[in-house]
């Protein structure tokens, strides 16, 4: 009577613990993460949500869009979120406990005669013991699941930013060489007119169709590069063509509020999804090293009840028990090995721990350098239509000709190519700021 209820209490306790509701999987630091990243109030796709169709995109594309585009439209996205189902699956199946095992044998002597039943129903007690233990392995290795998800997916978001500015600049460079090819051909045609009155030789007609080849290989080139741009930008968007990208005209330029290195450098240590997955991998091998170390692991008892019955007859029920002989495996390599998991694990956390600082110094130290630049590059562009303003009104009173004028066109539009560049330089470094933060750092506060 005593085993029988010793049996039903084994029986009762492995079942309630069997049996204890799933957690649920929850994604609100996974968008937290993006929304400080600069996207605002970002949205994530459903389980079997559809992709973004041709209406979407016939608006035009601001900065906003690209990036929740980026998010809801690219298959990446949907990847890198099924991790977290995963990962929500295998600590479901961590939290289970293993089915029990029925052993079953029937004998019958030789010769003949009756046959002899036994019979056992056992239960692993290091299953049972170590679920625990199982639990917390997953936990941290869910939290750093989620953490690389995190990191994937604010990387796509910040690329994605980075490939529309990209985009932005090739189209106003593209703009800017139409306009070079146009001045020097309207130039080649007032000097062929000039030489066939016989003002002047062949000789400048013959340089300035020298240059208007050069420049319109220069077009041809700023026409591939954009291509180049639109297919990074439409590759990140989840396109399959560049021909559903509706850009803007401009782009606004781009303001940037007083930045402070400590606080970026404390927001880098409060946000960069790297910490948060280099401290999850520390957790989860401190937890492993818990789950493979111990009496229980080395013997991995079985608890159940057994039975027979002989050829004569008698019955026998009672309790049965198996461990493993920790003879020839005592468990020292998996301490080992544990130990120097979680080893690699701390130094792997401090590598991220020391770069963080000084990728903000650096990615600081350049966007200060970057925007100095633009400074000089928006003064050098005011000069120059200022030169140009100025040529033009001597031409059309007769005190200057129409080749000074087209210098000073030249000048400027140099000197706005100069700005173009500046500007994306800018903005490459406001992208690698925020990759270094780990947000948007236009608000810091």
């Amino acid at each position: 009577m005593k085993i029988t209820y010793l049996v039903s209490a084994i029986a009762v306790s492995v079942l309630l613990t069997g049996c204890l509701a799933a957690p649920v999987r929850d994604d609100s630091l996974v968008k937290n993460s993006i929304a400080m990243a600069g996207i605002g109030s970002p949205r994530l796709p459903g389980s079997g949500e559809a992709y973004l169709d041709d209406v979407w995109f016939a608006e035009t594309l601001t900065l906003n869009r690209a990036v929740q585009a980026a998010l809801l439209n690219n298959p990446q996205v949907r990847a890198e979120l099924s991790r977290l189902d995963i990962a929500q699956a295998e600590l479901i199946q961590a939290g289970l406990i293993s089915n029990p095992m029925l052993d079953f044998m029937l004998l019958r002597p030789n010769g003949g005669g009756r046959f002899e039943l036994d019979y056992a129903l056992m239960q692993s007690l290091f299953d049972l013991f170590a679920r625990t233990s199982r639990i917390e392995v997953a936990s941290a290795a869910q939290a750093r699941v989620q953490a690389e998800v995190m990191m994937q997916l604010v990387r796509i978001a910040q690329d994605t930013e980075a490939a529309y500015y990209e985009a932005m600049a090739t189209k106003d460079a593209l703009r800017l060489q139409r306009e070079q090819l146009a001045l020097e051909e309207n130039t080649l045609s007032l000097l062929k007119r000039q030489a066939q009155q016989g003002v002047l030789s062949s000789s400048p007609v013959l340089t300035q169709q020298a240059t208007v080849s050069m420049q319109a290989h220069a077009l041809r080139t700023a026409e591939a590069e954009q291509t180049q741009a639109l297919s990074a930008l439409a590759q990140l968007l989840g396109l399959s063509s560049i021909h559903r990208l509706v850009l803007p005209d401009h782009l606004a330029p781009l303001q940037l509020a007083a930045l402070n290195e400590p606080e970026l450098q404390a927001l880098a240590q409060k946000y960069r999804p790297e910490l948060s997955a280099s401290n999850a991998s520390v957790e989860q091998m401190r937890a492993e090293k818990i789950l493979q170390s111990g009496a229980i692991r080395a013997t991995e008892p079985s608890l159940g009840i057994a039975g027979m019955r002989d050829v004569d007859g008698m019955k026998l029920n009672g309790l049965a028990a198996k461990i493993t002989l920790p003879i020839f495996d005592t468990g020292r390599a998996r301490y080992t090995l544990a130990n120097a998991n979680i080893a690699q694990a701390q130094y792997q956390a401090e590598v991220a721990q020391r770069l963080i600082p000084l990728q903000v110094e650096r990615a600081l130290a350049t966007l200060i350098t970057n925007t100095k630049a633009l400074e000089h590059a928006d003064h050098h562009v005011r000069q120059q239509m200022q030169l140009e303003t100025l040529a033009l009104r001597n031409y059309q009173q007769g005190v200057g000709d129409y080749l000074y004028l087209v210098e000073a066109k030249r000048l400027r539009l140099a000197s706005q190519m100069e700005q173009l560049q500046a500007q994306q330089m800018l903005r490459e470094a406001y992208v690698d700021l925020e990759r270094a933060t780990g947000m948007a750092i236009q608000n810091p506060s």
